[in-house]
């Protein structure tokens, strides 16, 4: 195929014109696939007032999740070839913020899992290597995953982008890993379960209702998505990126001391 110019004039900048619509279109997908918001709500069951509230937004490869109560942010910087990924821990209150590599993480949630496997508990055997029954109906958007002891039902709907539906799922993962090893609670295999499954069927989860046997801790999360990121939203990013800059940095225990802290203060004024 020949693609020299011709020499009329006309038809070179038709040519040009075309060219560039093609790559502007391109550079206009891959910017909006590389970004994602989502909006959370954490419900207990039967409750209409929420737990807690997040904003989580995705914006090149980094990941900022925006606590509400306590103030917070978490930022994610995801694993590559050559590095280990990282989380990094801003209290907003005292200003101070701390690092947890997601090595540290693996480590710890391997021990854990080992631990759990070897326990009595069932709940605790079950969360260190769940096994599920599945079922998606594609005409509803509805995936349940069910057991003895763990039961999600989840209203979902298509994900715009794989590639940031491969981005959700990694950050999704990580993140559990991490609440587990901050909250010590059982291993995080039901939910990472869960996450392979949206993935598997292409779809972002717009409610998650979570029943557990023997448990006060059925939950209810309502998810709102959208898929590219607003002008508030890039002002909330610059200021996190400040309090990177700006935030004294401590080890990992002062830092959950700290927060631990100011959750008892708090408690024993509401």
């Amino acid at each position: 195929m020949d693609f020299s110019f011709s020499a009329n004039p006309h038809k070179q900048f038709w040519w040009l014109t075309f060219l560039t619509l093609i790559i502007t279109s391109s550079s206009i997908q891959l910017c909006s696939a590389q970004e994602l918001r989502i909006e959370t709500e954490l419900f207990a069951e039967n409750e209409e007032e929420p737990l807690s509230r997040t904003v989580t937004l995705f914006d090149s490869n980094t990941v900022y999740d925006f606590t509400e109560n306590p103030p917070a942010i978490a930022v994610f910087r995801p694993p590559t070839a050559s590095h280990a990924g990282q989380f990094i821990l801003l209290d907003l209150q005292s200003e101070k913020r701390t690092e947890v590599s997601t090595e540290r993480i693996t480590g710890l949630i391997d021990k854990l899992v080992r631990w759990a496997g070897e326990q009595n508990d069932p709940l605790l055997k079950f969360s260190a290597d769940p096994k599920f029954d599945e079922s998606y109906d594609a005409s509803t958007g509805m995936l349940s995953l069910t057991s003895d002891l763990w039961n999600y039902h989840v209203a979902t709907v298509p994900a715009d982008d794989p590639t940031t539906l491969k981005r959700y799922r990694e950050f999704t993962d990580w993140y559990t890993k991490l609440n587990t090893m901050m909250h010590s609670t059982p291993p995080p295999g039901p939910r990472l379960e869960l996450n392979k499954a949206l993935e598997k069927h292409s779809v972002v989860p717009v409610e998650i209702q979570r029943t557990v046997e023997s448990s006060s801790s059925n939950l209810r999360a309502v998810h709102l998505f959208a898929w590219r990121l607003s002008r508030e939203d890039r002002a909330r990013l610059e200021e996190a990126r400040r309090h990177l800059a700006t935030f004294e940095k401590v080890d990992n225990a002062e830092f959950i001391a700290q927060r631990f802290e100011t959750d008892l203060v708090r408690g024993q004024s509401e």
